[in-house]
């Protein structure tokens, strides 16, 4: 299969994906502003989002969040239509962008509770009769359904495996884990202040006020699906920062209301100064973040290194991670990766002749020999190569939950992805 032969290929193809996504989303959501309040919104709105680091970087991923922001985008605007001009067929078409945005990622279905607000948005009813559902949501929740069925139809015909999942990722989402809190602090500090800037952030409450008071269905909608979102991603004790990037269009084209809203019939001279004064941070930091990742990575350097140097029929020691084996520096063709029980010491009955080991400040989880194992090795490790992500000292601000060696901010310092990693020649001594 190709998993097994050409997972790199695989890897690639997947973040053009996501890339040709991310830039898909600036021109779709030039095209929703201009149709909410004219190609100045548009533009201002597009503009925010090109700039904006967190949607940069994780457009550079194999993650569906990226994706997934552009089904919301889409999603919300053929709600907003309906709202604007309810009809069957309006419903309907929302529907399947919903169940396809479902199927992209689960979460995709609280968009079924902005079909419940465009109904009763677009309700001519008056008092308490508006809150109940008309025929045609109910009809967009049946499609939605529907479609996402169609689109994921192992959820049905392996039921078993559809219950496992579902247990284990609630688990894996929502229960409590001792010493780490909900991921509404983070969320706010960490997600939005640095993936979208402090001005941005700072913005973003009134915006969503502004937005909730007006007229416009697709504001309206983005603005109470956004609150929604965060409250369910926040939580969570997930502390990671992608989980806000489907809502950041939505937030460039609130923000963007709200520039254009407060400022009036200010000469354009002045939205843009304003526009950079939002932009100037997170393009900054997505440029060094960029900067950052063009260089190869620590763990390529090392799997080079051994390639051209340790002779064929090695047997290699791997050292660091203890359950996630993906944060390993690969090991080249003609030498055998020893295996070890967690913690031992007795290398040379696996005939090991080096050891190479991957450490990081931060990613204790993903890089940390354990220390009683290094401490009974190091009298037999002799130093042939190291690989340092670093410019001197340990630097950056990474994401500790996740095994991405890029740090979120903080840049300065960094020079290349990856763990510290050492290459060690293994000598036994009788």
């Amino acid at each position: 299969t190709m998993l097994a032969t050409a997972l790199p290929s695989l890897i690639l193809y997947g973040r053009l994906l996501s890339a040709a996504a991310g830039t898909a989303t600036v021109a779709l959501l030039y095209a929703v502003g201009r149709r909410v309040g004219g190609a100045r919104l548009g533009m201002l709105a597009a503009a925010l989002l090109a700039g904006n680091y967190l949607h940069v970087r994780d457009s550079h991923a194999l993650k569906p969040d990226v994706l997934l922001a552009a089904g919301v985008l889409v999603s919300l605007w053929l709600l907003a239509r309906y709202a604007a001009a309810p009809d069957r067929r309006s419903a309907a078409v929302a529907g399947l962008s919903i169940g396809l945005t479902m199927a992209i990622k689960y979460n995709g279905i609280l968009l079924l509770a902005a079909a419940y607000l465009a109904g009763v948005l677009a309700s001519p009813h008056a008092g308490a009769r508006r809150l109940v559902p008309a025929v045609e949501v109910v009809l967009c929740a049946g499609v939605a359904l529907a479609t996402f069925v169609v689109a994921s139809p192992y959820l049905v015909l392996d039921l078993e495996r559809t219950r496992q999942t579902f247990r284990f990722s609630t688990m894996a989402v929502y229960a409590a884990r001792p010493a780490l809190g909900r991921a509404f602090g983070y969320h706010l500090a960490v997600s939005l202040r640095r993936g979208s800037g402090l001005a941005m952030t700072l913005a973003t409450p009134l915006a969503l006020v502004v937005a909730l008071r007006s007229r416009a269905p697709m504001l309206v909608l983005a603005a109470a699906f956004s609150a929604l979102y965060f409250v369910v991603i926040g939580a969570s004790p997930v502390h990671l920062a992608r989980y806000l990037t489907p809502l950041v269009p939505l937030l460039a084209l609130l923000v963007a209301h709200l520039l254009l809203a407060t400022t009036g019939r200010a000469r354009p001279l002045v939205v843009g100064v304003l526009a950079c004064a939002l932009l100037a941070e997170p393009v900054l930091s997505a440029i060094a973040y960029d900067r950052i990742v063009a260089r190869t990575d620590t763990r390529v350097l090392a799997t080079h290194w051994m390639a051209a140097h340790l002779p064929a029929g090695s047997v290699v020691a791997v050292l660091g991670s203890l359950y996630f084996p993906v944060a390993d520096p690969d090991l080249p063709p003609g030498v055998t990766r020893a295996s070890l029980v967690p913690g031992e010491t007795d290398l040379a009955s696996h005939g090991v002749t080096h050891v190479v080991t991957h450490w990081h400040h931060q990613l204790t989880a993903f890089s940390q020999p354990p220390l009683a194992q290094m401490a009974a090795l190091l009298p037999h490790l002799r130093l042939l190569a190291e690989f340092s992500p670093f410019a001197g000292v340990p630097a950056g601000a990474f994401e500790q939950e996740d095994a991405y060696y890029v740090p979120f901010f903080h840049f300065d310092g960094v020079e290349r992805p990856g763990p510290f990693v050492r290459v060690y020649a293994y000598e036994p001594r009788p």
